[in-house]
């Protein structure tokens, strides 16, 4: 098992993956239970290597629910906190801020959305501008 402890996150990368998870589920119209389901998930392996289990399991929901995109982001932001040394705690907090920005976005739409470069702060710039 691989560990490293001391890398700090920086919450910026898991606020924009929260972010872009939160809307491309939105986006497939995703159930909000879902990303719940992902966050459980975290707990079915020890240690970091969650994470990567955890990516395998949004490839695998993606193609299940139609939702190939959620399930490639999520997979895609699990690995980069993976390689940059996150933990589950880390991966805990990113897809609890996916979940408040698939819940707001309910009411707030972003239009087109780039899942892999949009920033939470670019989002709410927009969803500030203007809702539905």
């Amino acid at each position: 098992m691989s560990q490293k402890n001391s890398t700090k996150i920086d919450e910026k990368l898991i606020l924009d993956w929260g972010t872009r998870i939160g809307l491309a589920a939105s986006g497939e119209r995703v159930r909000g239970s879902q990303l719940e389901n992902f966050i459980a998930s975290l707990e079915s392996v020890g240690g970091r290597e969650a994470l990567l289990a955890t990516a395998a399991f949004a490839l695998r929901q993606g193609v299940r629910l139609n939702a190939k995109s959620t399930g490639r982001v999520v997979a895609n932001a699990l690995l980069d906190l993976y390689s940059k040394g996150g933990t589950k705690d880390d991966a805990r907090k990113m897809l609890g801020i996916a979940k408040w920005v698939y819940e707001a976005s309910e009411y707030f739409k972003a239009g087109k959305v780039d899942y892999n470069t949009i920033t939470l702060e670019d989002y709410l710039r927009q969803a500030t501008r203007g809702g539905r």
